[in-house]
C-alpha cells in the first residue's frame, strides 16, 4: 500500500453500506488510523519467514490481536497458506493491501496479496496468494479479528 494506491483505498473506504441500505461516510479520522494499522502490520510480515518461531514470538505482531489465541490462529492460518503456496523460505517478499471496505463503522475487510519466490530456485517466477483479513475497532484500536479454524 503505497503512494496513489494509498490514496485510491482511502477513497474507496470512505463509505459503507448502511442498514438503510444507502452510503454512509466513514470519518475520515478512522481511515487514517485503519491504513496507519495496516501498513504497519502487513510491513511486519514482509521478507520474514512466516513458519519460524522467531517471527510468531515477534511482540509486535501480537500487538494487533486482542489475544494471543487470536494471534495463533491468524498465524497459523497465513503460515499454512504461504507454506502451502510453495513460498521459498516460507516468505512473503512484499505484502500489500489490494483493497479494503467498512462493513460497518467498526469493520473492515481488507484484501491483501502476498507475493514470495517460488521454493524451487530454477522456478523463477513469484507465487501470489490473496487472503481476506477483518479488522475491528476496539478499545485498544483497530485490531485483527481472524476467522476460526
Amino acid at each position: 500500500m503505497r503512494g496513489a494506491s494509498l490514496a485510491l483505498l482511502l477513497a474507496s473506504a470512505c463509505i459503507w453500506g448502511g442498514e438503510s441500505g444507502h452510503a454512509e461516510r466513514v470519518d475520515d479520522a478512522d481511515v487514517l488510523e485503519l491504513v496507519s494499522r495496516m501498513e504497519a502490520f502487513y510491513g511486519l510480515l514482509e521478507s520474514r519467514s512466516l513458519d519460524a518461531i522467531e517471527t510468531f514470538d515477534d511482540p509486535a505482531l501480537h500487538a494487533f490481536f486482542r489475544s494471543d489465541q487470536e494471534f495463533s490462529d491468524y498465524y497459523a492460518s497465513l503460515a499454512s497458506q504461504v507454506r502451502d503456496a510453495r513460498f521459498r523460505l516460507s516468505r512473503a517478499d512484499r505484502v500489500w493491501v489490494r483493497t479494503f471496505r467498512f462493513i460497518d463503522p467498526d469493520t473492515a475487510l481488507a484484501n491483501v496479496s502476498l507475493r514470495g519466490r517460488h521454493m524451487r530456485e530454477l522456478r523463477f517466477w513469484n507465487r501470489e496468494v490473496g487472503r481476506v483479513d477483518t479488522w475491528r475497532r476496539t478499545s485498544a484500536g483497530w485490531t485483527i479479528s481472524p476467522d476460526k479454524l
